[in-house]
């Protein structure tokens, strides 16, 4: 079989290995899509290495089939289904795990990152992830659907953290694939009004599309604007759909008493402090919180919205590459000129 084996920052080889053995009660899966997100990128690039074991195949946003098992499947699993799989594996003891913060466990183990992940043909889904329940059948969608549950339950846990179901203003600041994400899961959660802000005009073309109520570029006086279309309200959820400072600190005049910021997207490099001056946050009551990665439940609820049609994600599949021009994927996928740029392991 294929896989996209890293061996190091900008070492990506695409190698022929044997389809994966299986110990007792493990799964073998057939890779039908996986989409790179932003952290492929920066994994490739050699700017995350943090729980990264190399050598490793990247990958942890991927739809699969299962193909073999050593051992009976979960029930409601059969040979043939359509799964989306969790790519986490917490050790269910730590602190953070112990406190209802699995995604955030100090001795988890994931998919793309310590175990081999789906930029490849075949991937060995180990009897303890089998347990945990990391594979969510998905059937009925496609399979770039399945692949987008993943980064979907990111921003779903992103909004559950910030309180945004039901709130009157959210503002997504960056309409990149995530950003859409997030305005379409907001309309979903019943937030009453989106306003989305992205410089490029066919992503705020994009964002319209997504449910947005009210699309503006940044500039000196799109915080004016905002606040005027809320009649001088404010905004009560502001996510920060990119890794920029700029995503925020424009629009801190115009966050509402007791607003939520959502620290969503990751940071990388110099100048990534966020400044928000300690009278602001105290007066007002706001609340920052961070998002990172999702729990097995956001995963599940977002795999059932996005089985069931509730939500429409299929338009938010870009460009699928085939695995021999991997780093072409990567290349595109860090150029945001495309939707969520995928790995296609059969072309």
């Amino acid at each position: 079989m294929k896989q996209a084996v890293l061996h190091a920052p900008l070492d990506l080889k695409v190698e022929d290995n044997e389809i994966p053995r299986l110990d007792a009660g493990d799964v073998l899966l057939r890779v039908q899509s996986a989409l790179l997100c932003g952290t492929d990128v920066r994994i490739y690039e050699g700017r995350k290495k943090r729980n990264v074991t190399y050598p490793t195949v990247m990958g942890h946003e991927f739809s699969a089939t299962v193909a073999d098992s050593d051992g009976p499947l979960p029930d409601g699993l059969s040979l043939g289904d359509l799964v989306s799989v969790y790519p986490l594996l917490p050790c269910g003891s730590c602190v953070p795990c112990t406190r209802n913060h699995p995604n955030l466990c100090r001795n988890r183990i994931a998919f793309g990152y310590q175990l081999p992940g789906g930029f490849a043909q075949f991937v060995r889904v180990p009897a303890a992830a089998v347990r945990a329940g990391n594979m969510v059948p998905v059937g009925g969608v496609s399979p770039g659907a399945g692949a987008i549950v993943e980064p979907l339950a990111c921003a779903y846990n992103a909004q559950r953290l910030a309180s945004a179901r039901g709130a009157a203003v959210m503002l997504v600041s960056g309409c990149g694939p995530l950003g859409l994400m997030h305005i379409r899961l907001a309309k979903q959660l019943g937030v009453q009004r989106v306003v989305a802000i992205d410089p490029i005009p066919a992503r705020r073309e994009a964002a319209a599309a997504s449910g947005a109520d009210l699309t503006l570029a940044p500039g000196a006086d799109t915080a004016a604007q905002v606040l005027d279309w809320t009649d001088g309200a404010g905004v009560d959820v502001l996510v920060m759909a990119v890794g920029r400072t700029d995503a925020l600190h424009p629009y801190l005049g115009i966050l509402a008493p007791g607003a939520r910021v959502s620290v969503f997207a990751g940071f990388s490099g110099e100048g990534t402090a966020l400044e928000i001056p300690a009278n602001d946050i105290h007066y007002n009551e706001w609340t920052v919180v961070g998002a990172s990665s999702c729990r097995l439940d956001d995963f599940q609820e977002v795999a059932a919205l996005v089985r069931s049609g509730a939500l429409q994600v299929d338009d938010l599949v870009g460009t699928q590459v085939p695995i021999d021009d991997v780093v072409d994927a990567i290349e595109l996928a860090a150029s945001g000129r495309d939707m969520r740029v995928g790995v296609d392991p059969w072309a």
